[in-house]
């Protein structure tokens, strides 16, 4: 004869609390691991936007046939990019390597060997061979190089 107890089906309570811990601590390990990433993921972002930028700005100086320049602001860790003939006032947008809302956060412009505008002309050349260093808060370092033909590479 079959009790109740022979026919219930399901886990114990005790079996639940088990998984749930278990879960739990599987989950916090994984934060810290993710945690100390994120610097280094905000480095590659801010680089590969860096290096989108610039290449953007290339276009725009061959489409429009005028010369179109990326400010940099060191100072600031923030730059932008302009028509030659409307200068200070940006195209688009301001980028803002410290602010975390634009998805950075705690990135810092370190350098430009160009000097601080770097300018592209209707024929896609540049002003200037030019390097721009890019640091995180763990002196991780990524360096754009932009040569004088205008193309742009990330290193």
């Amino acid at each position: 004869m079959d009790t109740i107890l022979d026919t219930q089906k399901g886990f114990s309570l005790i079996e639940l609390l088990i998984v749930m811990v278990i879960t739990g601590i599987l989950s916090g390990l994984a934060s810290v691991g993710f945690s100390s990433q994120l610097p280094h993921h905000r480095l590659n972002h801010a680089a590969r936007d860096i290096v989108s930028d610039l290449r953007w700005a290339r276009q725009l100086a061959l489409a429009e046939r005028q010369p179109v320049s990326v400010v940099l602001d060191i100072e600031r860790d923030r730059y932008q990019i302009e028509r030659r003939s409307q200068a200070g006032i940006p195209i688009g947008w301001v980028r803002d390597l410290q602010d975390r809302g634009q998805g950075y956060g705690e990135i810092d412009l370190v350098s430009s060997s160009g000097g601080r505008i770097l300018t592209f002309y209707p024929q896609g050349t540049t002003n200037s061979w030019t390097t721009i260093v890019l640091k995180n808060r763990f002196g991780e370092q990524r360096q754009i190089t932009v040569v004088a033909t205008g193309k742009v590479k990330l290193t």
